[in-house]
């Protein structure tokens, strides 16, 4: 199936996102860019290179609904597509439900940039309603750099 790019959120965070962690969220319209409930893959958050994902889920704003069908699932994660999340029913769901984390098979920290990737598997050919609110709370790992003072000649005029 398609790969979704239309609804990526680009790497930002707080003013010193560099050292501290951070939260990135994106809603996910699912009747938006001609979403397939059976096997589209949306790209959502873009990840930075030296990032480490401290947690990551999603949370069902709007229950989703199919032209046909009553079995949509969505799964979260990166190079595994269900590293976060693992077939949670979003037709089945409450406005409002969060997907359970599941734990995550290693401490992974990204060395090139990914993106977080929600996996749809459904049985209708496409979304009639349904909105999902993904989110990560990162932190980048890479190096400080020199954090040593500089020398300067103070007295010399």
């Amino acid at each position: 199936m398609a790969t979704i790019t239309a609804t990526l959120a680009p790497a930002m965070g707080n003013s010193q996102r560099g050292r501290n962690p951070y939260m990135v969220e994106q809603v996910v319209d699912l009747t938006a860019n001609s979403i397939n409930p059976n096997g589209d893959v949306v790209q959502c958050i873009t990840v930075p290179a030296n990032t480490k994902i401290i947690t990551a889920g999603f949370e069902v704003t709007s229950s989703a609904t199919q032209n046909t069908g009553t079995d949509a699932t969505a799964a979260l994660g990166t190079a595994d597509a269900d590293e976060y999340v693992t077939a949670f029913d979003i037709d089945g769901a409450a406005d409002g439900a969060y997907a359970p984390s599941v734990t995550v098979s290693a401490d992974l920290v990204l060395g090139s940039a990914d993106t977080l990737d929600l996996t749809l598997a459904g049985g209708g050919a496409s979304f009639t309603a349904g909105e999902i609110r993904v989110f990560a709370v990162m932190m980048d790992v890479s190096p400080l750099g020199d954090t040593s003072a500089n020398e300067v000649a103070r007295d010399a005029i």
